[in-house]
Formats: structure tokens, sequence, C-alpha cells
């Protein structure tokens, strides 16, 4: 899978792309939400998208990527856990929430998950 990683903290970087590559995907990484979003026009199979960026934050971008049509799956990637702050991710479209820290296995587990969503097969 080609995925895409908007995150701006170096460590979780390096953790995640580790975890992934190790898999076999290709990562490409963006630290703001204004290069993210743009990166985003690229053809992916997925997005990791942290909700807490400069320039744009995460919800800001999924709601931009969603209403410019885009289908591919978008995982929230945050340290806010609070009941309404996940409600937010789905209302901005989000596909799942992963709250940090998130372990390599649950990362790999739930790229699995959504590589095998009908939604990624069919996304344009």
């Amino acid at each position: 899978m080609r995925i895409l990683l908007i995150e701006d903290d170096p460590m979780n970087i390096e953790l995640f792309a580790t975890a992934l590559e190790t898999d076999g995907h290709e990562i490409v990484t963006e630290v703001d939400g204004v290069a993210g979003e743009e990166r985003a026009s690229e053809p992916f199979d997925l997005v990791l998208l942290d909700i807490q960026l400069p320039k744009k934050n995460g919800l800001e971008v999924c709601r931009s990527l969603r209403a410019r049509g885009l289908r591919t799956p978008i995982v929230a990637l945050s340290a806010s856990v609070l009941p309404e702050e996940i409600a937010q991710t789905k209302s901005a479209g989000f596909d799942i929430f992963l709250s940090k820290p998130i372990s390599p296995r649950d990362l790999r587990d739930a790229v699995r998950r959504l590589g095998a969503s009908p939604r990624a097969a069919n996304n344009a």
C-alpha cells in the first residue's frame, strides 16, 4: 500500500514509518496540514492524519479532502481522547480514530483492516 503520513512529531514519524515499512508499505510523509492536504491529491491507498498539526489542523484537512471528493480511508491520530473530540473526527469524515501512543501492532492492524475495506478497493 502507498500511505500518506501527515504527522509533525519526528519520533512518531519514525515509529509509524518503521512499523509500516516492515510490512512492505510505501510511506510518504508531510509535517504540516497545508503540505499534507496538497500531497493528498496524489494517489494513496490510505492517509494517516494527526489532529494537532501546524498551519492547518487535521480536522480541517480531513473536511477539505472529503469536500473535494476524496474517498481514500483517513485515520485520525490523536492523544486527545475526550468523547467530544473523538466525535469531531467522525463528523469531519475520518474512517477510524487511533489514540496516541499507538503501538506498532495496533497501527499495522488498523492499516490491514482499512486496506481490505471495499472503500479502499473502490478508491479512485
